[in-house]
């Protein structure tokens, strides 16, 4: 118990620190590409696949981290580098440059999320992870509210360098403390060597674990379509000042702070599949939102998007993880993780450059449509994955 204690605390001073990092940086990418550098929608677009072609090497680093017992370093150096490179926004002046911090943020951090996930399991008994998970979820969306606006404000009064310069110290210092947590490494009495070729088959032969996987790359494809599109029209039609989409932010995580706390304590009781058949359903009013700001230019729905998205975010965070460590054996744990990941980087890489590809042909009308269409489709295969693992 004292160690769950101790455990718990440190995880809590790390997300604290981390919200402040997050908070300050990743919500006003696109807005300040646009804005400070006359970003064009390819511009938006390479923004958004950055995350997806991170996402895109994890399975090479869940291959390697498999055979590894040390798996809090191997969680710890990436996200250390990658947060150490908003250290260099002083000197970005270019919208090249800028991009290059970005994507050197989103690959090596990506790197980190096989071995998060093994480290996870490591910290926090079965039966009480999803609760502990969503409290400190929750603290970490708490400090992203207060912190979003101000830092919304000081980018629109001294300019984002070095506002991205302090957060990225902050966003080190939370790494530094969470490295300090203690865990039981998993010690296996065998270490049997896979191959790249193997663990590429795992989805074919666990039927159930490649169910999940399609669904989940067909629901995510339409929300990369859409993602290129928001800070387009946040600043191109609606005229939405950093102050603003500071003010979206913390919508989004005042409600993902609330949804936490609740996905988290449905999960332990029930079943992440069914939080991601619930947050799939509701997935779909993001897009409309928009959709209706796109015909009537007004503030107001995106707000309410911003509040699904909490919601949805939330319990995406959570399921995702808790449904990867309820599929996987315990010895595939970051296997399953890195090909989950990997999914979700090419659908990453594929979706913006379709989005920005169709935007001129069929505009935001269309491209929310679809995404509409993607998410409904979603939840409703979601329904019939989730029943089918209650009937097995």
């Amino acid at each position: 118990m004292d160690r769950l204690k101790d455990t718990l605390k440190k995880d809590v001073a790390s997300s604290i620190l981390a919200g402040i990092f997050l908070a300050s940086t990743t919500p006003f990418f696109g807005v300040i590409a646009r804005r400070y550098f006359s970003a064009s929608p390819l511009h938006i677009s390479l923004i958004s696949i950055a995350s997806g072609v991170g996402q895109l090497f994890t399975f090479y680093w869940g291959y390697i981290i498999r055979s590894r017992r040390d798996k809090l370093k191997m969680y710890v150096i990436p996200n250390i580098v990658a947060r150490g490179v908003f250290l260099f926004t002083p000197i970005i002046y270019s919208i090249s440059s800028f991009l290059l911090i970005i994507f050197l943020y989103q690959i090596i951090s990506c790197m980190a999320t096989p071995a998060y996930v093994e480290v996870v399991k490591a910290m926090y008994p079965d039966m009480l992870r999803g609760r502990i998970m969503g409290l400190v979820k929750m603290i970490n969306n708490l400090v992203v509210i207060a912190v979003t606006p101000l830092s919304g404000q000081a980018i629109s009064s001294i300019g984002f360098r070095w506002v991205f310069f302090v957060s990225g110290i902050a966003g080190i210092i939370s790494t530094l403390i969470f490295s300090r947590i203690k865990i039981r490494e998993v010690r296996r009495e065998t270490s049997v060597p896979v191959s790249i070729k193997t663990i590429l088959t795992i989805p074919f032969l666990d039927k159930k674990f490649g169910q999940y996987l399609s669904v989940f790359f067909m629901y995510g494809l339409g929300n990369w379509l859409s993602n290129p599109i928001y800070p387009i029209i946040l600043v191109d039609k609606l005229q939405a000042s950093t102050l603003q989409v500071g003010y979206i932010s913390t919508i989004t995580s005042i409600l993902s702070a609330i949804f936490y706390i609740y996905w988290g304590r449905y999960i332990d009781k029930k079943n992440p599949v069914r939080v991601l058949f619930l947050v799939f359903s509701l997935d779909f009013m993001i897009p409309l939102g928009y959709l209706l700001s796109s015909i009537k230019p007004t503030l107001i729905f995106v707000f309410i998007s911003a509040g699904i998205s909490g919601i949805v975010n939330a319990g995406v965070d959570l399921a995702v993880m808790n449904t990867i460590l309820m599929l996987a054996p315990k010895e595939e744990i970051a296997s399953y993780m890195a090909l989950h990941s990997t999914f979700v980087g090419i659908r990453g890489i594929i979706g913006p450059f379709l989005g920005a590809s169709l935007y001129p042909v069929i505009g935001p009308i269309g491209i929310f449509s679809i995404n509409i269409a993607t998410a409904l489709s979603g939840g409703f295969l979601m329904y019939r994955f989730c029943n089918s693992l209650t009937t097995t």
